[in-house]
């Protein structure tokens, strides 16, 4: 993995990862790791749209027309 950022135990951080597809390092201090800078940013948009109150219904609806 090339880009690793602090991990967080929040909910909606968790699921931003996981509709990402990134992953959580294990170790004294855990980390989300991202392929690149593209999912990365993926990760930030989606999160910044789940807590701004967006659905995951939309969020996902806005992913299958890209």
């Amino acid at each position: 993995m090339g880009i690793r950022i602090k991990a967080s135990g929040d909910f909606i951080d968790l699921l931003a990862l996981n509709m990402v597809g990134g992953q959580v390092t294990e170790g004294k201090h855990p980390r989300f790791a991202f392929r690149s800078d593209i999912q990365r940013n993926r990760y930030n948009e989606i999160r910044k749209r789940l807590k701004g109150g967006e659905s995951l219904e939309s969020i996902a609806r806005s992913d299958t027309k890209a």
